[in-house]
């Protein structure tokens, strides 16, 4: 609802910029660089696994499964709140200036760093029967957040545009492409008499220490809006530099499926035919960016 109506608002102004350009609109180029700042971020897993009794590669046999691997389970899902990241950012931007409306095209590039890990939650029950038979350890990891963005903007100059200090408001929306190196890790206990999800000694002793790992770089492709404030000081007739605030928020993304790395220590696959694939999902995203910038006006 908030980015349907910025898409609104920048549309209204972009066609009151269009409807009130004269022959004296000035262009201009301007280059930015600065850092970032993101709130936490929640990422959603979930894939076609299934139980352990059920992996055939673990239990050929199905012994001790009991009729519960007659049809496949409904997809495992787990979650992993990570706290807050930092990083820099880049853009380049052109624009028409029209006194004090100017429309602007924007390609922002930024890389975020979380650096983070955070235990694993879990909601199904097929995996909270894993955590509760055999698991010991259960987390995830993040690294670096990248993104490529384009946005529409719309400002507004307080002021003429010949002062020496120019400060505005302005709105955005558009779209990024953002990749996210995720790391899942499930570890099963080392200790065959500590698992219960057999009564088979040989079983227990097979699923033992086994390990599930997932590395990802998972990319989607989301729409956003912007809002934006900043002064500019004039160096001279064609030269402005600034100062730029802005805050960013982004739709969830979700990347597309992936093998695990190893799946309780084997191949992605449970010997039933299809391979098993986890996807990952991130709440809404945003950030704070706070960036120099450079004009220059032709």
């Amino acid at each position: 609802m908030m980015l349907r109506r910025v898409v609104l608002a920048v549309g209204a102004m972009s066609m009151g910029c269009v409807s009130g350009a004269s022959a004296q609109s000035n262009r201009y180029i301007e280059m930015g660089l600065g850092v970032n700042a993101a709130p936490p971020l929640v990422a959603h897993g979930s894939d076609n696994d299934w139980s352990t009794k059920c992996d055939l590669i673990i239990n050929p046999l199905g012994l001790e499964t009991g009729g519960e691997c007659d049809s496949a389970p409904p997809r495992t899902s787990w979650t992993n709140a990570f706290g807050r990241g930092n990083g820099f950012g880049a853009g380049l931007a052109i624009g028409y200036d029209w006194g004090a409306v100017r429309l602007e095209l924007e390609y922002l590039y930024r890389s975020t760093a979380y650096d983070d890990r955070s235990d694993t939650d879990i909601f199904d029950d097929v995996t909270l029967d894993k955590r509760e038979q055999e698991i010991e350890q259960a987390y995830g990891e993040i690294d670096d957040l990248r993104s490529h963005g384009a946005f529409v903007n719309v400002y507004y100059d307080f002021g003429p545009s010949i002062a020496s200090w120019t400060p505005y408001v302005g709105v955005g929306v558009g779209g990024e492409r953002a990749t996210l190196d995720y790391r899942s890790v499930w570890k099963r206990n080392d200790d065959p008499e500590r698992i219960s999800t057999f009564m088979d000694p040989l079983l227990r002793a097979k699923v033992a220490g086994t390990t599930t790992i997932g590395n990802a770089r998972v990319s989607g492709s989301t729409l956003g809006y912007q809002l934006l404030a900043g002064v500019d000081y004039r160096l001279g007739e064609r030269a402005m530099l600034g100062v730029k605030l802005r805050w960013v928020d982004f739709e969830a993304f979700e990347g597309g499926e992936t093998l695990w790395s190893q799946l309780r220590s084997h191949e992605s696959s449970v010997g039933r035919g299809e391979d098993i694939r986890y996807t990952v999902t991130t709440d809404d995203n945003g950030y704070w960016g706070l960036g120099v910038n450079l004009k220059y006006l032709f």
